[in-house]
């Protein structure tokens, strides 16, 4: 029987193209606000506390929008390779690398027939989009995307075997998913769940099935209950009902400030982007053609039917929504891919090499163009030396922009147009970090730094 197995030329040119977005995401792309430097802010917070378990902080106030799992393994980074901007990255780059290996994983055992289709996953989850785009952000997507689909490699194990053994490994898996995002974990996986008889042929029976199952959703509650118990113990009922309550359903509903509110239609917009740029082949058509009739006949394509589709309309159905919010199922469109599109392994080399190549190209020329608008380090630069001797505000709401970036101690106070002034009158020698479209509220004062931020102008401002 022939072996299909990467050779070990396109293993090399594997870890040199992840090198490459990674050294390269370091080098020339600054933590981008608002979510990269408020999240790195907040695992700051968490090692200056040096208490794991405590409620998180953003400018040191109750932070309870995410659960602690990224903040643990930045921190478990920066225990080990010390306190940078690389080794806080280092564990999205990790969860990158096991998305790959674990997209392959799942693939094999699905088609283990496939080993030519197969084998080019690295090259096409690498090329794709998506992974391009958040394969190097400090976000929680991808390493969320790790634990959806060790749950899911754990359920087919179980519907295999009927072993306990993969109903504990679940349960982690499902644990330490909802640690990394919330309750939402548990959306990726429950449709093969629910649906287990249109996929799995398998003798066990329907009290088998769904006793297992309920019973891995049942425990994955410890790993959650260890961190989320002594969080509540030191914190307020407020902190407690937005923790558990407020997070989820305002999101669902929209009414969440922060829930991003989009239309239903948002998703479908967008959804090409997922395929890309593997939808520009004609195989890719070819197959989509035929993904009904083969769909009828192969459990393992409807597995991933199952694992994406319904995850989809779910999130269309629900008012909040973000891009990154599909990145877990992006694994089950890259086997969608490998297995219906059958793109030769040499394009998928060529292809992928050239979208990496200009990845690299293009955050090289946007680090002395667009990056520029997004990069606070000359200010947290300035706050960082002057933190000792000098009060600090910052004029609209603060995301903690300058926390981690200017390694600050003490929080930053939190002003508006209308009330700046009364705080330069409490504070004289202090300094004030305005956002703004129109400086005229700020005439009356000398402005130190100014550029050009988001489409709009930061400044430090002082008395004259």
């Amino acid at each position: 029987m022939k072996q299909y197995h990467l050779s070990t030329a396109n293993k090399l040119l594997i870890a040199i193209l992840l090198f490459a977005l990674f050294i390269t995401a370091i080098i020339f792309r600054p933590l981008l606000p608002i979510d990269e430097t408020r999240y790195m802010s907040v695992a700051w917070e968490m090692y200056l506390r040096g208490d794991w378990l405590a409620p998180l902080t953003v400018n040191f106030e109750p932070y309870h929008h995410k659960p602690p799992l990224l903040f643990w393994l930045v921190n478990s980074s920066w225990l080990i390779f010390g306190i940078s901007r690389w080794s806080g990255t280092l564990p999205i780059f990790i969860a990158s690398i096991l998305c790959i290996y674990l997209t392959k994983k799942l693939a094999d055992i699905l088609f283990p027939e496939k080993k030519e289709q197969t084998r080019t996953i690295p090259f096409l989850m690498i090329g794709s989009f998506p992974f391009l785009i958040y394969a190097t952000l400090i976000m929680f997507d991808i390493t969320l995307t790790v634990f959806v689909l060790l749950s899911l490699i754990s359920l087919i194990y179980f519907a295999k075997t009927g072993s306990k053994k993969f109903i504990f490994i679940m349960a982690l898996s499902i644990g330490l998913g909802v640690l990394t995002k919330g309750p939402v974990m548990l959306l990726y996986i429950i449709f093969p769940i629910i649906l287990g008889t249109l996929w799995n042929e398998n003798k066990l029976s329907k009290k088998q099935w769904y006793g297992g199952c309920i019973m891995a959703i049942t425990l994955s509650v410890i790993p959650v209950a260890l961190w989320i118990i002594p969080v509540l113990q030191a914190s307020s009922n407020e902190f407690a009902f937005w923790l558990l309550w407020n997070q989820t359903a305002g999101r669902v509903t929209g009414n969440f400030g922060s829930s991003h509110a989009r239309p239903i239609y948002f998703y479908l917009i967008l959804s090409p982007v997922l395929f890309l740029p593997w939808m520009a082949f004609p195989s890719f058509w070819e197959g989509i053609k035929k993904i009904n009739v083969q769909a009828k006949k192969d459990n393992g394509l409807r597995f991933i039917l199952i694992c994406s589709i319904p995850v989809f309309i779910t999130f269309s159905i629900i008012s909040g929504k973000q891009p990154h919010y599909l990145v877990p199922i992006l694994p089950q469109i890259i086997i969608l891919i490998a297995i219906s599109a059958n793109i030769a392994l040499r394009k998928a080399v060529i292809t992928s090499s050239i979208f990496v190549t200009l990845i690299v190209i293009g955050q090289i020329i946007a680090a002395n163009s667009f990056f520029k608008k997004y990069d606070l380090r000359a200010v947290s630069n300035y706050i960082k030396t002057h933190e000792d001797i000098l009060d600090w505000a910052f004029v609209k709401k603060y995301h903690g922009e300058f926390t981690f970036l200017g390694r600050l101690e003490k929080p930053i106070e939190v002003e508006n147009f209308h009330t700046i002034d009364e705080w330069f009158e409490k504070h004289p020698n202090g300094k004030a970090i305005v956002r703004y479209s129109n400086s005229d509220p700020m005439d009356k004062y000398e402005k130190i730094i100014d550029f050009p931020y988001r489409g709009k102008r930061m400044a430090v401002f002082k008395p004259k």
